[in-house]
């Protein structure tokens, strides 16, 4: 027979025949995680674009989309491509301060 230890009671019981009156009260209406995710619509905030006081970001957004202003922060930057060096332009600029401080 194997048995544990039961923390509502302080006694053992086996543990095909634990007491109905030991069991831990469950509400099924809980979830299993600590907090529900969940992401609220709600905010108080006065857009940098216009100065007006916003309760919605839907409504923040689409203030933002009417207007054209681009709202950073979950898009991906674009990568930054360097300019292509122009060697000729280099090249004749190197040789021209050469032949003017060597002369």
């Amino acid at each position: 027979m194997r048995e544990r230890y039961c923390r509502v009671c302080g006694g053992w019981h086996q543990l095909d025949a634990w007491p109905h009156n030991c069991m831990p009260a469950q509400n099924l209406a809980q979830s299993d995680l600590p907090a529900p995710h969940f992401v609220s619509d709600t905010i108080e905030i006065q857009s940098m674009h216009d100065g007006k006081h916003y309760t919605s970001k839907a409504k923040l957004r689409s203030a933002y989309r009417a207007a054209g202003v681009v709202e950073i922060g979950n898009e991906k930057p674009q990568p930054i491509e360097k300019p292509k060096a122009d060697r000729k332009a280099i090249r004749n600029e190197l040789r021209r301060v050469y032949a003017e401080y060597n002369a």
